[in-house]
């Protein structure tokens, strides 16, 4: 018996990502002399001879390469959607994370709480730092039984909620190296950098500093024994 519980895309949401994309790019390319015949009445419209010769030109090509370039983009698409989703792998004695090319095991001993903090999933260690967050695609209902299944120490809510603080520029609580890093997180939040914003989420995390977000503001803790 495979003792294991997969939380993925399901077999419905996998053929629905793969086929739903390439269909909806070929059929707006399709549609692109149509559009670009429409766009040329409006006033103002940049790249108005572009569009012209795309609404004038009578040639299969004029909607077969738009068609193309659609199915191409939705093909692209599809890939990025498959490689930025999360497959969780639950087991009686670890958990195996993977998106991308990273992969993460973590073992059940290690840790002290799993919870949900809105779409996110996170795990704590014994000292209470942030081993691991990402957001799951199956529902918050069968994360729930799933890792209950397995006797994880799920907690309903973040069991260090009272412990954070706001943080601000030069906290006296941080080192300098701390505040330079959130001082820089702030900066990505303000200029919508997520991924950078993360990267520094995760930085701080080996440093032992957990982060909630509200809107573009940090609140920060430390780990129990730091």
């Amino acid at each position: 018996m495979n003792n294991e519980t997969v939380l993925y895309l399901t077999a419905g949401e996998k053929a629905l990502i793969i086929i739903a994309p390439p269909v909806l790019g070929g059929l707006l390319g399709w549609f692109v002399p149509s559009v670009a015949e429409w766009v040329i009445t409006l006033p103002f419209i940049p790249f108005q001879g572009v569009l012209e010769w795309i609404a004038s030109v009578e040639s299969e090509w004029v909607s077969v390469l738009p068609v193309m370039i659609g199915v191409i983009v939705g093909i692209i698409f599809t890939y990025y959607v498959f490689t930025e989703s999360l497959k969780i792998t639950i087991r009686d004695e670890e958990v195996n994370l993977s998106v991308k090319n990273n992969r993460q095991n973590i073992k059940k001993r290690e840790l002290s709480s799993v919870y949900m903090d809105g779409k996110y999933l996170v795990f704590l260690n014994k000292h209470g730092e942030e081993l691991y967050r990402g957001r799951p695609e199956s529902k918050k209902e069968l994360v729930i039984e799933a890792f209950s299944q397995y006797e994880y120490p799920w907690e309903d809510r973040d069991p260090y909620e009272d412990h954070y603080q706001r943080w601000v520029r030069d906290h006296p609580d941080y080192s300098r190296h701390v505040n330079a890093l959130l001082a820089a997180r702030e900066k990505a939040l303000k200029d919508l950098e997520t991924k950078e914003a993360e990267v520094l989420r995760k930085d701080l995390a080996d440093l032992g500093i957990v982060i909630r977000d509200k809107g573009k503001r940090q609140y920060v803790r430390m780990g129990t024994e730091r």
